[in-house]
């Protein structure tokens, strides 16, 4: 680790507001990939539906197969007034000594929240929310009933799919995404039930599996079966691995110093036969950030089989390791900034990301300061950012 002090004004860039994806691509596949090719030579302008072409037989592409919760919760005081609840992950059952199982939520508008008041669904009326005490400056803890039945963990989180819905980025006009949703699947109302079963929907991979999610890996919203059936076809593996996506990916860098920035820990799992494919892998490709943090963060917990042969080609004989036997398993905080050495992962498939993000530091640990002129190349060429926009396919190091 670098022993640089980093600004997080070298990580602001100019994003205008009209390249803020609100609309997600149809098909998934036909949104714009930039592919880097290194310093020496201008970026590629493909599309997710090349990723056959641009992958080899040897390669591996690891996925996060988290599933986004119905997490966002519009509610109503007693009274009639407006909040919303965005559940995040549930605490330890019975904490703090009532015996009922609580969870770590966002609560807005929380200065008008008391401890102990109840919040409703109008939607759903067994649904109920009983909001307690803070845990921290941003988040409180909750107990979530549904028939009176307290919501234990993640498992149950369909229970909500009448109340609740998919927890868009604030930074998306919810409307506009949702009239678009409605638009493509012939729906008259846009906060119907079908819009918002369509839009949670779409703001899932194909291959979600494991609930447990507030936010939605994005990088992995482009692929489709056609693009992975393609991949397998041409002798490229598909791996998963389950990062629940919370705080520390989506939480604003609010500090003046990347040091200064409390990174909250996100429950993952990397499968043995995961990281036996690593290990036997031509190059890994991680599919997001939250793979890579994943995949990193199991590396440095048991230094496992996905370690480099030493010369930094991003190929050859990993050595595969007795402990690959095992899952890992685990919460982390890594936060990967510059100076950090990537264990595992070679090559990246990840969106566009705010200025000033956890996220941008990771890009610009994994591939140094050209991160910018990508950013620019995209911009000048009109690709779409955040969420629901584009994606690049970046290359550890000096790219290829």
């Amino acid at each position: 680790m670098s022993g640089q002090r980093l600004r997080m004004d070298e990580f602001s860039y100019e994003l205008p507001a009209s390249a803020i994806a609100h609309v997600p691509t149809e098909p998934r596949d036909a949104a714009r990939l930039l592919v880097d090719r290194g310093p020496a030579m201008a970026p590629e302008h493909r599309r997710i539906s090349d990723l056959g072409a641009l992958l080899e037989a040897g390669d591996l592409l690891v996925v996060n197969e988290t599933r986004v919760m119905p997490a966002r919760l519009p509610l109503r005081k007693r009274t009639g007034g407006a909040a919303e609840v965005l559940l995040l992950e549930p605490l330890a059952a019975g904490a703090p000594g009532d015996g009922e199982a609580l969870w770590a939520a966002l609560v807005r508008p929380s200065r008008r929240i008391a401890d102990g008041m109840v919040l409703v669904s109008e939607r759903d009326p067994n649904v109920e929310v009983a909001v307690g005490s803070r845990l921290d400056r941003q988040r409180r803890a909750v107990r979530v009933l549904v028939g009176g039945t307290p919501l234990v963990d993640a498992s149950q989180a369909r229970l909500l799919e009448r109340a609740g819905e998919a927890p868009l980025p604030p930074y998306i006009d919810a409307d506009t995404t949702r009239s678009a949703v409605a638009q493509r699947i012939g729906a008259d109302a846009l906060d119907g039930d079908a819009t918002r079963a369509a839009l949670a929907d779409r703001y899932q991979t194909v291959y979600a599996r494991a609930d447990g999610s507030s936010a939605a890996p994005t990088a992995g919203l482009h692929l489709t079966e056609r693009v992975l059936d393609a991949l397998r076809s041409k002798g490229v593996g598909v791996a998963t691995v389950d990062l629940t996506v919370g705080l520390a990916t989506f939480a604003p860098v609010t500090a003046e110093h990347a040091d200064e920035h409390e990174m909250h820990t996100e429950h993952y799992r990397v499968p043995a036969e995961t990281l036996a494919a690593c290990a036997g892998a031509e190059r890994v490709v991680a599919v997001g950030t939250t793979t890579v943090r994943a995949l990193e963060a199991a590396a440095r917990q048991q230094r496992l089989a996905c370690r480099r042969d030493g010369d930094g080609s991003g190929a050859g004989d990993r050595g595969a390791d007795d402990q690959c036997a095992d899952d890992v398993c685990g919460s982390t905080d890594l936060f990967l900034q510059r100076g950090e050495e990537f264990l595992v992962v070679d090559a990246m498939l990840t969106n566009f990301h705010l200025p000033r993000s956890s996220l941008l530091l990771l890009i610009d640990a994994f591939i140094g300061p050209r991160w910018r002129d990508l950013y620019e190349a995209a911009l000048a060429e009109g690709y779409r950012f955040l969420s629901f926009g584009d994606a690049m396919l970046l290359h550890r190091g000096g790219g290829q």
